[in-house]
């Protein structure tokens, strides 16, 4: 199977950001890596994504920096259903 590369642009890490709760340095509850967020964020999902980040992401919690493979707290089930109101929401906004 063939690898998608991904740039991931600023405001989809700033839209990851604010679809997690805290990070494996703050939350015991972290057992998500920060690259399934912006997969369940990404339109046309499907196959293996290597996201390559422009700057790292930040912990909403503790301010710790969060790369593709820090472990995270979703704040909702992580599934495509479960996070798209809030990507949709941004949209709108």
């Amino acid at each position: 199977m063939d690898r998608l590369i991904v740039a991931v642009s600023q405001n989809a890490v700033i839209e990851a950001e604010s679809a997690i709760l805290g990070c494996d340095r703050c939350s015991a509850a972290a057992s998500v890596r920060f690259w399934q967020i912006l997969d369940q964020l990404r339109i046309g999902a499907g196959g293996e994504v290597i996201y390559l980040l422009p700057v790292l992401a930040c912990c909403p919690n503790c301010r710790a920096e969060i790369d593709e493979i820090t472990l995270v707290q979703p704040k909702l089930v992580s599934n495509r259903d479960a996070i798209a109101p809030l990507c949709e929401a941004k949209r709108e906004a």
